[in-house]
């Protein structure tokens, strides 16, 4: 890719080289992520979750920015967003759900009107 080189009185050059860099952006940072399905087996049950996947150093993290989505068997799925009390853990929630994960420390809590209504535990992923 040649560098954009701003010529006087060239605005059409101008333009094209920012949305050569935009798209190259966009490219990049598609590479990047990946929405995976993720199912788990506990104690108290099993669930999936799809997350957005983003691979930064040679490490995969799901996302903090997008939300992902919990599925527990033929209940209406449930959108959790990151909690940003957990940055080292992959801690995701809403007002009814909580999912914590840290390393192999794996629990999903389900909560009404702010009491633990089911506790699933001793989670681990499904192959």
């Amino acid at each position: 890719m040649q560098p954009c080189v701003k010529r006087q009185g060239s605005k059409h050059a101008a333009m094209k080289c920012a949305a050569a860099i935009s798209m190259a952006t966009l490219a990049t940072a598609a590479a990047a992520t990946e929405k995976k399905t993720y199912s788990y087996i506990c104690r108290g049950g099993e669930f999936t979750i799809a997350a957005v996947v983003e691979q930064s150093n040679d490490a995969a993290r799901w996302s903090k920015t997008e939300p992902i989505v919990l599925q527990i068997a033929d209940e209406p799925p449930q959108t959790l967003i990151a909690d940003p009390d957990a940055p080292d853990a992959d801690s995701y929630k809403n007002k009814d759900y909580e999912f914590y994960a840290l390393k192999k420390f794996i629990t999903l809590t389900r909560k009404s009107h702010g009491t633990v209504v089911k506790f699933y535990d001793g989670c681990r992923r499904a192959e």
